[in-house]
């Protein structure tokens, strides 16, 4: 028989932290009394993350007793709507006591007390010329009184934003995290001096990179819709996507079309496709327990899982996508999507009259696969742009991009890029959707064309460009001589070569961004895949594009005391601090400069196998050593936290530093096993095969002895923290190719020379692939949605990866002002992850508080 053991909530708080999500929201569509809330507050009693940074002119002191108010102007649009429940939910998660009551201005100041808290939203366009600019301001003699004003209502939202983070929220790509202690006290500004705040661009933004299985690729529903929440908490204002179709099968379904009565095969990537460097796996197959963090056997969108076909596929990305754009349109978010024009689908050249196939005068240089002065090139190029604005009529910009190996090859080589493809999409665009521009980018080689370009193309064609080497060469000066053209630089908030590594830019941010102010520029962007581990660059993205007075030392600080408390804090940003200026870490920069370009090693390169030990780099020891003692010193200050929720936050970050020194060490060993296994290679063609077999027994089998616990060691430092839907893609690459090369194909080739593996090895192979024992008892909650509009329903997953068998999961919801949590059981969705719905129509009140609990059977 088994009991069923319930973790009661102190227990469950100690053992499991449930990232639902920090804070609580839904929305209001047409009035205020119509919207609904919905929030994640995490485990009951934890407001998440510790206080942020100290912009103060003056404090005003809470009193239990008080109530605050949130007054909007009659007749509020969605905007005016959104920023008094956001402000609300804000305040809520700060720690007040009381729930701030919304209302709207009729005239007079409704007849509250004069201990009262009063905020008023309002927009006013004359005062306030730019549209997006803002202000706060408090009333002389009352800082009880406090007034955010925008120049547009879009503007209003931000000035909410802005005021929470000067309160010490801190608002990411993840999600938002507030101070673990309750608020005693706003920051305000002095009465003589209001804050005031405008963009330092107009355009502020993201590039989520669909390709890998960490990223916007593997979305559904709910991680758009929390993306784009994020996005607009951030002050970002654009998201712009680049769609991939290549030969070789390397195309999406995104910008699925048809030419000459042919479509096309495409789809997503999951963890049973064979791009990028994946081989099909099911997460059954994964070592260490990994499987139970899935719920079947493949992991990814369901517009792939679900599709039985390419039309399927093709339907429900674009309906995914399409729904996406729309949800942008309304928060406010401009979007844009395009492709390289240059390159088609392999079913689509096939289809192609072979009179306007392309043949370069040097076959060893990339280049179009059709001539992009022919008939069949416009065909295909006006269908493909038509097909865009079909499936995605919300969109504002049409993005074109220039071939990716044109790009590296032109670092070398002249190569040619015509101008053709961008003047007829000029055209197109001009005669069938005049509102919408059309942008020019591509890697960072396209540069080079900009100069040629700026003097033939029309100047309401936007030219954006990747920094080039994959951000580690500045943003390029060519967009200084682009007077009179709007011009958007794209630095990189992490690169795919090391994207298992956590990486800090902050410090070359900061230098990319002034550069792109000095030149002129009008917009930024910021290229990613992951989310929550890249917080720390798109956090100061996000704050500098706004501060130009903010500096990588202060803005660590506002970062780091929203991770840990008191002087835990201090200390956490002067590690990361020193981390990112002196770079302690590894990373994909060898340090080197050749021909004005930053120099590359790939240590984990998602776009192919990534562990290539093969390659042949050495890790320099001095990053060896130091990344040891950046890891020593994030382990002393998470082992030194003072409750469950700074434990968590901080040993995410120590967890990722922490890899890097199982992971270093298993590249070292596998390069020396792979000199051995070559050396023995020449042997046995020399016809000395039992020399080779002598040679990889004696020296070859020691090396792999040491290496497979390395590997368990980095995999279960990684999987102790997965917490998010990307970093489930994280962890699904880890093992598909981290695990399949280390212990799977190397045994294999050493097998090719021993014939039969030893006890030894065969023993430690199956037990390095058990799970862990001592895994901590957890449950998460990869994807919290915090908007809720109208009779919209989101689903909410958990997961319970480790310890005994799971009894029940049950997710626990709690109305404002309410004492009792109300409990819904949660579905079995897959092995042990599990699902429930929360929606807008059975909650009438504009917030919803909730988090998670498992209850485990244990045998009696």
């Amino acid at each position: 028989m088994k009991a069923r053991n319930r973790i009661s909530r102190r227990r469950f708080m100690q053992r499991s932290i449930t990232l639902v999500g920090a804070g609580s929201l839904a929305i209001p569509v047409e009035s205020i009394s119509g919207p609904r809330s919905h929030s994640g507050s995490g485990v009951p009693g934890a407001s998440a993350q510790a206080s942020g940074g100290t912009l103060q002119q003056m404090q005003a002191k809470f009193d239990p007793r008080q109530a605050v108010w949130i007054l909007t102007t009659p007749n509020p649009g969605f905007q005016e709507l959104l920023a008094s429940r956001e402000l609300a939910r804000g305040l809520r998660n700060l720690g007040l006591i009381r729930e701030p009551i919304q209302a709207t201005i009729s005239g007079a100041e409704p007849r509250a007390m004069a201990k009262d808290f009063v905020f008023t939203l309002a927009v006013n366009k004359e005062a306030l010329k730019r549209p997006e600019a803002y202000e706060m301001a408090r009333e002389a003699g009352d800082p009880r009184r406090v007034h955010l004003t925008g120049a547009t209502p879009q503007a209003v939202l931000y000035a909410v934003f802005d005021f929470l983070e000067r309160q010490g929220a801190f608002f990411g790509l993840d999600g938002e995290v507030y101070p673990l202690e309750p608020a005693t006290a706003l920051n305000l500004p002095s009465a003589t001096e209001p804050w005031r705040a405008q963009p330092r661009f107009d355009t502020r933004g993201l590039l989520p990179w669909p390709d890998f299985l960490n990223c916007i690729s593997v979305f559904d529903r709910e991680e758009h819709r929390a993306y784009l929440e994020a996005m607009l908490r951030m002050r970002f204002n654009t998201l712009g996507i680049h769609v991939y179709s290549s030969p070789n099968q390397w195309t999406e379904s995104f910008l699925s079309f048809e030419y000459a009565g042919a479509g096309h095969l495409a789809f997503t990537d999951t963890s049973a496709t064979n791009r990028w460097g994946y081989l099909p796996e099911r997460t059954s197959r994964f070592g260490m327990g990994a499987a139970d963090f899935y719920s079947g056997e493949v992991f990814g969108s369901e517009v792939t899982t679900k599709a039985t076909s390419p039309w399927e596929a093709q339907e429900f990305a674009q309906q995914l996508w399409g729904d996406a754009f729309s949800y942008a349109q309304k928060l406010g978010i401009r979007t844009g999507v395009g492709f390289e024009p240059y390159q088609i689908p392999d079913e689509i050249y096939r289809a192609t009259p072979p009179e306007a196939h392309f043949a370069p005068k040097d076959p060893k240089l990339p280049g179009p696969r059709i001539d992009p002065e022919s008939v069949a090139a416009r065909d295909i190029l006006e269908t493909r742009l038509a097909r865009l604005l079909e499936a995605y009529p919300t969109v504002d910009y049409v993005w074109l991009w220039e071939d990716e190996q044109m790009n590296w090859a032109s670092q070398k080589e002249n190569v040619p890029l015509s101008i053709a493809p961008f003047q007829q999409a000029h055209s197109f665009l001009k005669r069938h959707a005049p509102r919408k521009r059309l942008v020019i980018s591509g890697w960072g080689g396209v540069v080079r064309h900009f100069a040629y370009f700026h003097q033939r193309l029309p100047e309401d064609i936007i030219f954006s460009s990747l920094n080039d080497n994959l951000g580690w060469d500045p943003a390029s000066e060519e967009y200084a001589r682009l007077e009179g053209r709007e011009r958007w630089p794209i630095p990189w908030l992490e690169d795919d070569p090391a994207m298992w590594l956590p990486q800090l830019h902050v410090y070359r941010a900061a230098e990319d961004i002034s550069r792109a102010e000095r030149f002129g520029c009008q917009g930024l962007l910021g290229i990613h895949w992951r989310h929550r581990i890249m917080d720390v660059n798109a956090g100061f993205q996000s704050r500098v594009s706004w501060d130009k007075s903010l500096q990588p030392v202060e803005y660590f600080r506002r970062f780091a005391a929203v991770q840990a408390r008191g002087p835990r804090a201090e200390r956490l940003a002067q590690v990361l601090d020193k981390t990112d200026r002196d770079r302690l870490i590894l990373s994909s920069f060898t340090g080197e400069i050749k021909d004005g370009h930053h120099q590359i090693h790939e240590y984990t390169g998602d776009y192919d196998e990534a562990f290539q030990f093969w390659i042949g780099y050495e890790l320099p020891q001095e990053i060896k050593t130091s990344q040891a003692e950046v890891a020593r010193q994030l382990r002393a200050l998470t082992e030194s936290a003072s409750s469950p929720a700074e434990y968590e936050r901080l040993n995410y970050l120590a967890r990722h530093v922490e890899f890097l020194l199982p992971y270093s060490e298993s590249w070292s060993l596998a390069t020396r096993l792979h000199r051995v296994l070559q050396q023995a290679g020449e042997l046995k063609k020399e016809g000395k095969a039992e020399d080779a077999r002598r040679k990889v027994s004696a020296e070859g089998v020691p090396i792999w002895l040491k290496l497979a616990p390395q590997v368990r060691e980095a995999l279960l430092d990684f999987q102790e923290i997965v917490t998010t839907r990307n970093d489930l893609g994280t962890l699904a690459s880890m093992h598909n190719k981290y695990e399949r090369l280390a212990l799977f194909r190397l045994r294999a080739s050493m097998k090719e020379f021993l014939r039969e593996l030893p006890p030894e090895m065969e023993e430690l192979f199956e037990s390095v692939r058990k799970p862990d024992p001592g895994a901590r008892l957890r449950v998460f909650i990869p994807t919290r949605s915090s908007l809720l509009l109208g009779s919209e329903a989101v689903r909410v997953f958990a997961v319970v990866p480790a310890g005994g068998e799971v009894a029940r999961v049950t997710l626990f919801r709690r109305q404002p002002g309410a004492e009792r949590w109300e409990a819904d059981v949660m579905k079995l969705a897959g092995r042990r992850t599990f699902m429930t719905q929360l929606g807008a129509d059975t909650h009438p009140d504009p917030f919803l508080d909730y988090y998670v609990e498992a209850e485990l059977a244990f045998p009696l």
